[in-house]
């Protein structure tokens, strides 16, 4: 019985694909929920989630590692006060009208030094979004770890919900984030 079973299977696989083909909508064939789906809608702000045309975060050579030393003891391991990091980035966009609204997350971790001290770290993390040369959106903010002393790394996650700029721009520009000593007065 397998033998017959065994003749008739490419028969079978041949039927599955033509019937594919003759479809009226070809878009029904490529996505397997059909070609009706309709975009994903975000419930905050009740926008349509982008995919295609969302800008991957990058971070730039030398803003992966924040270090403080306590006074006057620049580049000296034993006056660290705390060392951040970034592990990872991500983002999800929204379209509005003609605005692309991005969701931009960075998480890393906070370990503390031979100087560190109870209470919070405050990490300056900044967002640019550059297309070419021109800034397209640029954010410097603080953002408050609280760690312990002699206590274990404290990890972080950072969100920044409002970078925006013009939908015409998403296929070309690049978004970055990454630590940022200042100065602060930047936009």
């Amino acid at each position: 019985m397998s033998q017959s079973l065994l003749r008739f299977a490419p028969v079978l696989i041949s039927a599955a694909l033509i019937a594919g083909c003759t479809s009226a909508d070809p878009r029904s064939v490529l996505s397997p929920g059909g070609g009706d789906k309709q975009p994903t809608i975000d419930a905050a702000s009740n926008s349509a989630v982008v995919q295609g045309a969302c800008p991957a975060v990058s971070l730039r050579e030398g803003t992966a590692y924040y270090t403080t030393y306590s006074k006057g003891g620049d580049g000296d391991p034993a006056k660290v006060i705390h060392q951040a990091s970034i592990s990872d980035t991500t983002r999800q966009c929204r379209i509005s009208g003609d605005q692309l609204t991005v969701t931009v997350v960075v998480s890393g971790r906070v370990v503390g030094g031979p100087q560190a001290k109870t209470g919070d770290v405050n990490l300056p993390l900044r967002v640019v979004v550059l297309d070419g040369e021109t800034v397209l959106y640029s954010e410097l903010q603080k953002y408050a770890v609280a760690i312990a002393e002699g206590g274990p790394a404290e990890q972080f996650i950072y969100t920044n919900a409002n970078v925006t700029f013009p939908v015409s721009a998403s296929r070309t520009a690049k978004i970055y984030a990454g630590f940022d000593p200042g100065p602060y007065n930047t936009k």
